[in-house]
């Protein structure tokens, strides 16, 4: 909207075209009909590579911003399509996994540790837990505010805290870099099944709920416990 004629409620209401939607799905081979789904926020969100992009004016159409950044996400996932097409997810899940590792670590160290979590919670049936699913399903970007109690808990199809919820949200909530991309491709193997951040994001691992409640405790002991 800054940088073109275009408005936000352009890009949304092509977003909500199902016929625009089902002809990306015929032409990229990295989309499927998961994104079809009226459940979702924002179709193609995590699909759009994050990048800088250039056009020639201002008049340039939402349909030509979308191929040209489609394009881009094609070109830097082709050399990993024997491994996305021979994993045990989907590509979409990849995806979705992708997004929250991407907002979740910063570090590649810490992704790949993040990554190995959460497929361990998800293959033990246990929530992921993750609170950036939860403000994003709420629509409340972190930093912003503490969520209320009754946002933490509300059941919807992003809210991963819910405790009823398990698997995958129900698409990306971030367009997640090649790094968190790469990792949830090929993640390592890990024992561990919590972290948590202090307010200096350092991410500290834990592999039983026992060990991972005493890291906050000490975090919050020691004043490096994150508060709005």
């Amino acid at each position: 909207a800054e940088n073109t004629d275009n408005s936000e409620e352009e890009l949304f209401n092509i977003l909500r075209n199902k016929e625009y939607l089902t002809n990306l799905i015929n032409k990229y081979w990295f989309l499927d009909n998961s994104i079809l789904n009226e459940n979702i926020y924002y179709p193609l969100e995590g699909y759009l590579y994050p990048d800088t992009y250039y056009f020639s004016n201002r008049s340039v159409t939402v349909e030509k911003i979308l191929e040209k950044i489609l394009n881009e996400m094609e070109k830097k996932i082709t050399p990993y399509k024997d491994a996305i097409e021979n994993n045990s997810m989907s590509f979409h899940e990849i995806l979705t996994l992708a997004s929250i590792v991407e907002l979740e670590g910063i570090t590649k160290e810490d992704r790949e540790k993040i990554a190995g979590i959460f497929i361990n919670r998800i293959n033990a049936g246990i929530s992921l837990g993750s609170d950036v699913t939860t403000y994003y399903g709420v629509k409340i970007d972190m930093g912003d505010r503490d969520l209320y109690s009754n946002e933490l808990t509300e059941c919807n199809n992003y809210n991963t805290r819910c405790l009823t919820f398990n698997g995958l949200p129900i698409s990306p909530i971030s367009n997640p870099s090649m790094e968190s991309i790469e990792v949830v491709i090929n993640p390592i193997t890990t024992d561990y099944y919590y972290f948590v951040a202090d307010k200096n994001k350092k991410i500290y691992f834990s592999k039983t709920i026992e060990e991972h409640n005493s890291t906050i405790n000490r975090l919050k002991n020691n004043g490096l416990w994150f508060e709005y």
